[in-house]
């Protein structure tokens, strides 16, 4: 992505409701890495870039500001620190066998 002033660029009524909304998810998914201040910029200038480009779906600017932090795939947007590995049932049935 170019990075360009933001003082030279404009954002319309849904491109601002949708980076807006983006940003509030992105801040929540991430609430637990390092420094706030730190994490919030760093989603705001990939959302702001992303919405440069032309996005305007919350969802896709939303997923575009987490790649940084290594979380590609929403689905599997979990957080596990400090306590024991989650096991699927796989793992399970076939270590009890």
């Amino acid at each position: 992505m170019n990075s360009t002033p933001i003082q030279y660029i404009w954002f319309d009524d849904a491109a601002t409701s949708a980076m807006g909304e983006a940003f509030d998810r992105a801040c929540k998914s991430l609430r637990n890495f390092g420094s706030a201040c730190t994490v919030r910029e760093i989603i705001a200038k990939r959302i702001i870039d992303a919405a440069k480009s032309g996005e305007r779906d919350p969802a896709r600017l939303h997923a575009q500001a987490l790649i940084p932090f290594g979380i590609e795939d929403m689905s599997m947007l979990v957080i596990n620190v400090g306590r024991n590995p989650v096991h699927s049932a796989h793992a399970l049935v076939a270590h009890a066998a």
